[in-house]
């Protein structure tokens, strides 16, 4: 009676465990994905390679949560969707959801809902372009089954969408096939998450897994809606501040006239310029293919 006992015990521990909510990693964590997502404002803009990440916490509506980041790298076009700033999450790891605010916005919804059984729906917050579908996209979950990452079990949750072609499905302690924010958008190019980095260590789909964006150089800066210069105007600092993987290049300083001022490296981050000796006016900053006006007070 005692052996069945702790059989019984012992089954019941294995089945809790396998049970066992995998809530998403909150901090230190970087998502990479690839693919098409830019077709969302540029019906002619593909292959985008992104690392959304989160920075640290915020404060919404008296709620904490943790702002999520973006850096993009675009292999073909000029034009960058989001601004570096994407949105804040939160988790409820009680009730197995993740909550959202986008950009520009206080209002919360649902990002992902683990609590789901098949047969449930949910009404996705992030839109869809397939077929002309723009908008809210009802979401049926159809099947919930496990996927094993570095050797645990994580649940995943895969739907029908209520829009042509937006079929997918969701990972437990990870976010979505398709990446983090925006786990509903399938267009032609199949955008997909690439890998999960938790604390500097690749995490998904295995942990050797190399989780980079590609390298690109000061003649690709002019594709991306990263670089930002400030203040504008100065009296005597002026910050540069380039994307995540730009390799270290010259800039050269020109003034309305053409005349060369200037020359100096800049690399990823922020490059600081004394420019206080200089004469008020309009000054030029020339990065390879990249140009960059400020004002000097």
């Amino acid at each position: 009676m005692k052996n069945l006992l702790l059989l019984f015990l012992l089954i019941s521990s294995v089945q809790t465990t396998q049970a066992q909510y995998k809530p998403l990693p909150m901090q230190n964590v970087e998502w990479y994905q690839d693919g098409g997502i830019a077709l969302l404002s540029c019906p002619t803009c593909t292959f985008v390679n992104y690392k959304y990440y989160t920075d640290g916490d915020t404060l919404i509506n008296a709620q904490t949560y943790v702002k999520i980041k973006k850096v993009e790298v675009p292999n073909i076009n000029d034009v960058s969707l989001f601004p570096a700033y994407t949105g804040a999450i939160r988790q409820d790891t009680l009730n197995k959801k993740i909550y959202v605010v986008l950009t520009d916005s206080t209002t919360e919804h649902i990002l992902y809902d683990f609590s789901l059984q098949v047969g449930d729906t949910i009404s996705s917050v992030l839109h869809t372009l397939t077929a002309g579908c723009l908008g809210f996209n009802t979401e049926t979950i159809y099947l919930i089954d496990t996927i094993q990452v570095n050797g645990n079990d994580h649940r995943v949750f895969h739907y029908q969408g209520s829009c042509v072609g937006t079929d997918g499905s969701y990972i437990e302690g990870i976010g979505s096939e398709f990446g983090l924010l925006f786990p509903n958008l399938k267009d032609i190019q199949e955008s997909h998450l690439n890998c999960l980095k938790i604390n500097n260590q690749s995490y998904y789909p295995y942990a050797n897994v190399t989780c980079t964006l590609p390298t690109i150089s000061v003649n690709d800066l002019d594709q991306l809606l990263d670089i930002s210069i400030f203040p504008n105007p100065t009296s005597e600092i002026l910050t540069i501040s380039l994307p995540e993987n730009t390799i270290e290049s010259e800039a050269i300083l020109f003034d309305a006239a053409g005349k060369e001022l200037k020359r100096f490296m800049v690399s990823a981050g922020d490059n600081r310029l004394n420019v206080a000796a200089f004469k008020t006016g309009t000054y030029l900053i020339q990065m390879g293919n990249a140009h960059l006006t400020f004002q000097k007070e």
